[in-house]
C-alpha cells in the first residue's frame, strides 16, 4: 500500500516539474523564431518613452550587432503616483533601470488601483545601418491591462 502511494507521489512531482521545465522552454525562444513568437504570440503589449531609456536598454542587452537583437527578461510595472508629470503613471523597470511606461491612455485605465509586479518582456530591436544602429524597444507579455492587477510578486 505505501509503495503505491510513494509510486503516486514521485510521479506527481515528476509531472509537475515536467510542466515547469516546457514552460521554461516556452519563454525561452532562440532568435530565429523571434519575429513570429513577438509579434503574434507572447510579447505583444507595447510600452512607451523607450527612446529616453536607450542607455539603460544598452547596459541590459548590451550594444548591438549587425542582427536583430531579441532579449527575455522579467519587467517590474509598477504605479508612480509621486510622478512630477503624471500621478498615474505607471513605470516599467528592467533589473532596476527604468526603461519607459505605460502609455497614459493605459495608466489613466488603471487609475485608483495600485500596480506592482512582475511580467516576462523582451527587449528588441534591428540594427538599421551603418552609421545607426537603431534603437531598443519592449514589449510586454501580457494580454491586457488586466493582467497587471491583483497578481504582485
Amino acid at each position: 500500500m505505501w509503495i503505491f502511494i510513494i509510486t503516486i507521489i514521485v510521479g506527481i512531482v515528476i509531472t509537475l516539474l515536467a510542466k515547469k521545465n516546457q514552460h521554461n522552454q516556452t519563454l525561452s525562444t532562440s532568435a530565429s523564431e523571434n519575429e513570429s513568437f513577438a509579434d503574434n504570440v507572447l510579447y505583444t503589449f507595447e510600452i512607451v518613452g523607450e527612446q529616453a531609456y536607450q542607455e539603460n536598454l544598452r547596459k541590459i542587452a548590451g550594444v548591438k550587432n549587425k542582427q536583430s537583437k531579441f532579449i527575455e527578461v522579467m519587467a517590474r510595472v509598477f504605479s508612480e503616483p509621486l510622478n512630477q508629470f503624471d500621478k498615474h503613471a505607471i513605470k516599467v523597470e528592467i533589473n532596476g533601470l527604468t526603461v519607459g511606461y505605460l502609455s497614459k491612455e493605459d495608466a489613466r485605465q488603471l487609475a485608483g488601483k495600485i500596480i506592482d509586479t512582475n511580467v516576462a518582456a523582451v527587449i528588441n530591436g534591428g540594427w538599421l545601418d551603418e552609421e545607426d544602429e537603431g534603437s531598443y524597444g519592449v514589449k510586454l507579455a501580457i494580454q491586457s491591462l488586466n493582467d497587471l492587477q491583483g497578481n504582485s510578486s
